[in-house]
């Protein structure tokens, strides 16, 4: 079921709160007619109010492999049977599925993502630059991070890549040969794009080679250390967890570590096989899955939000603001954070014809 959208399309809307976008977070309001945004901007509303809440733009979804959201799992797979390189379920999936098969895939995935209240998504491309191509001709939108195929560096290959892509994202260190990873690194930090890679996910990995990579962003560490967070808060790299992804697999999102860490968190629904790319969803799990650690679940609003304006802000291209996303409005009269995420099935969706 989508998010609800009746009761703003037929008239007009004004909801105030807090505004939550690439430029920040604070106080403020916005307006629409027949679903479309009208106007947006701080303090106070210039009209009452009908709903008071959170305001949700430029939110995106932090990690995504959105080409596999046609694949039906079967029940029981482990994660290394289903997603380790270069022989799991789903990278034979994308080998022998066609073009046009994958790219509808991507198109649903972009479609879905958008109805569900995300600008975008970063998308951790497989493929190489035959599969940066293919999501960029059918998701301009999309933040694209490249894979390359070629089992030695080639530096070729690694710029075509970038002349596609917004950067490079990796498998593990674990599943790489570390001077190949290194060479990557080295190739997209002269260019000064985005580099991230998946981090202790199945197994712990070295925490300190993986931060002399400089990378923007870390992927999962759901078997990372303390010692190993307290090094990515010193080094200022953000963990994206996939609380849904991880849970399938009977791993735990490493939440309230990170949060006593003093880890920036962000948020990402992972493989597009496993779960619908709905993020509000999927801070909902994370806010769950943070009490039950011990953890703040109010940080579940700030996770769909900090890493989002960073990337947006260092993306080279203009094709994301070229297509202003939508605004999802999380009712709440008190501003509760936690209760806006778990009653977000209230939300109401709001499109936006340029940017405000």
């Amino acid at each position: 079921m989508l998010p609800l959208r009746e009761g703003v399309k037929n008239g007009i809307l004004a909801a105030e709160g807090i505004i939550s976008d690439r430029y920040g977070r604070r106080r403020g309001w916005v307006t629409a007619e027949d679903g479309v945004v009208t106007g947006m901007g701080d303090g106070d509303c210039p009209t009452d109010p009908d709903v008071t809440g959170f305001i949700l733009a430029d939110t995106l979804n932090m990690h995504t492999h959105c080409a596999d959201y046609g694949l039906k799992v079967p029940e029981g797979m482990s994660l290394e049977e289903l997603v380790a390189p270069p022989d799991g379920l789903k990278h034979r999936y994308l080998r022998e599925t066609p073009a046009d098969v994958l790219g509808g895939s991507m198109e649903r995935f972009s479609s879905d993502s958008r109805s569900f209240g995300s600008t975008s998504f970063v998308d951790f491309r497989e493929g190489g630059v035959g599969g940066c191509r293919l999501l960029r001709s059918r998701c301009p939108d999309a933040v694209i991070l490249g894979r390359p195929v070629s089992p030695e560096f080639d530096p070729e290959e690694v710029s075509a890549i970038l002349d596609v892509a917004d950067g490079i994202g990796i498998s593990s260190v674990s599943d790489m040969d570390p001077a190949y990873i290194e060479q990557v690194a080295d190739a997209v930090r002269e260019r000064r794009m985005v580099f991230a890679i998946h981090v202790s996910e199945r197994v712990r990995e070295d925490i300190d080679f993986v931060l002399s990579l400089d990378p923007a962003f870390v992927v999962h560490m759901c078997e990372a250390t303390e010692d190993d967070m307290g090094k990515c808060a010193e080094a200022e790299v953000p963990v994206v967890v996939c609380p849904t992804s991880n849970l399938y697999f009977g791993r735990r999102p490493p939440i309230a570590l990170a949060q006593a860490c003093g880890v920036d968190l962000a948020l990402g629904t992972d493989n597009g096989m496993l779960c619908r790319p709905d993020m509000v969803a999927e801070a909902a799990v994370f806010a769950e899955e943070a009490e039950r650690q011990g953890g703040d679940p109010s940080d579940s609003l700030r996770a769909l939000a900090r890493l989002s304006r960073k990337i947006l802000n260092a993306v080279k291209s203009n094709h994301v603001a070229a297509f202003p996303g939508p605004v999802a409005v999380l009712p709440a009269p008190d501003l509760d954070a936690v209760g806006a995420v778990r009653n977000g099935a209230e939300r109401i969706i709001l499109e936006q014809q340029r940017r405000i």
